[in-house]
């Protein structure tokens, strides 16, 4: 099996440093031939030299289109190497190499991507989707120069690819190394692997058995179907809003340019609020989608109570928030105005208190954190431009948002419905005492925080627990 380890990153961000670094640990020696594709020229030069493995090769990559199959079914034909290490170009978008299929025996591993601690934060604002485009697809971050707080850094990272792994230090990234590429740790890691996916199969198969013969109950056996017919008429209720959801979502994002929005708010000193409360009927952007337009407008100069007010009162006055609420709950007008009121309502308290308390954007937000959608709406460019492109990155954001949101969407019905069939209805009826009108509150607090599900269809989730 021959592994390829990628390392990505701008110019000056340590890549090739990196690479000579592990070239100069005794665990290299272990590997018979080690082939190294550079994709393009840094300051710092590799120096073949001092490796510990002397069968090291170097090969130039100048042009993307030299990164294809017949490349690698070449290098494979004429050097076999069990060792590819590739310094890929920062400008080249990843995908490039992803897409790529491999030949037989060669396996695409780990994605490394290195980044400079002090440039940092001037690419991520000024490369556009190229650095969060490998950013989104690394396995593990590598900082190095590192002088500033680590948590703004971690942040942003985090905000690009949460499950990504972050490196502040040398220690932590050679123990990493150490664990990729020493083979009799790798053999070690497989084999606990080998026993963990053992005792998970064992316990799978003895639940799969339980279950057999709890199924045969027929208590049991009304139970779920009880839950699979409420489940499905919840998604089939509130996926139409999501969806319709996702695409008004996209479109603003694309077709509306935040210079336009940053007019509305600063035109008039004195309609700033009522216009922020009232704008979301006009752009129905999912409350997640909210957020990165929020924290543009902000850093373009939208005074923060404004934008605050406005992140607030856009999801409860989105027409379609609005037409999912009246749909999940026919004949009953009112909890559409209880939404709307008590949204807006609570949105212009929190304007009103971060303007008395005179809190200032720089206060809440770090220049360092690109402003993303917990949707997953930073990813790679449309492949084309022009008004093509913009109706293709339409529909990316869309199906991002949809796909995304839809998770929780499909978790939270199936909380509710099994909740809703476990739970004694007391819970939630009885109001003979202070302590009975509270807990069912709380429940429903607690239940929102872990659900996280979308404002354009909760309502239906609501419905249920009604």
């Amino acid at each position: 099996m021959t592994k390829i380890e990628v390392f990505c990153g701008f110019l000056e961000s340590g890549k090739t440093t990196q690479i000579q670094h592990i070239l100069e640990q005794n665990y290299i020696e272990s590997y018979e031939k080690i082939l190294i594709l550079q994709c393009e020229d840094g300051e710092a030069e590799l120096c073949l030299s001092t490796a510990k493995n002397k069968n090291v090769l170097l090969k130039q990559i100048n042009q993307k289109e030299k990164l294809c199959y017949e490349l690698f079914h070449k290098i494979k034909s004429e050097l076999n190497p069990d060792l590819i290490l590739i310094e890929y170009n920062g400008t080249w978008p990843i995908e490039i190499l992803l897409s790529l299929p491999m030949p037989k025996n060669f396996k695409m591993d780990q994605i490394f991507f290195c980044a400079n601690a002090s440039t940092f934060d001037f690419y991520i604002k000024n490369t556009g989707g190229l650095m969060a485009n490998q950013l989104s697809n690394a396995d593990a971050v590598l900082f190095n120069r590192v002088s500033e707080n680590t948590k703004l850094l971690k942040s942003a990272i985090q905000n690009l690819n949460r499950s990504t792994f972050v490196s502040f230090n040398e220690g932590t990234e050679d123990s990493l190394f150490k664990g990729l590429f020493d083979p009799e740790i790798s053999k070690r890691n497989r084999n606990q692997q080998k026993g963990y996916h053992l005792i998970f199969s064992a316990l799978l198969v003895c639940t799969c058995i339980l279950f057999a013969v709890i199924f045969h109950s027929s208590q049991f056996s009304a139970f779920i179907q009880s839950i699979n017919m409420i489940f499905i008429g919840i998604l089939m209720q509130a996926v139409p809003f999501l969806l319709i959801g996702a695409f008004v979502s996209a479109l603003l994002q694309v077709f509306l340019p935040d210079e336009t929005l940053v007019k509305l708010f600063t035109a008039h000193k004195w309609l700033g609020f009522p216009i922020a409360m009232i704008l979301g009927f006009f752009l129905p952007v999912c409350d997640c989608g909210i957020v990165p337009i929020a924290s543009r407008l902000t850093q373009k100069g939208v005074p923060l109570p404004e934008t605050m007010v406005f992140m607030l009162a856009a999801p409860a006055i989105n027409p379609i928030t609005i037409l999912s609420t009246l749909y999940a709950f026919p004949g009953q007008p009112q909890y559409v105005l209880y939404r709307i009121g008590i949204g807006l309502l609570i949105s212009l308290i929190a304007g009103l208190t971060l303007r008395l308390t005179h809190q200032e954007a720089s206060l809440v937000l770090s220049g360092g954190s690109p402003a993303t959608c917990s949707c997953g709406t930073v990813g790679s460019p449309p492949p084309h431009s022009g008004k093509l492109g913009k109706i293709e990155s339409v529909f990316m954001i869309a199906g991002q948002e949809f796909l995304g949101m839809g998770r929780y969407v499909i978790v939270g019905s199936l909380l509710c419905t099994i909740l809703q069939q476990m739970m004694p209805t007391f819970l939630f009826q009885s109001t003979d005492t202070v302590m009975a009108m509270i807990v069912p509150i709380l429940l429903m607090l607690l239940a929102a925080f872990f659900m996280s599900v979308c404002s354009t269809s909760n309502a239906f989730i609501g419905r249920r627990a009604d």
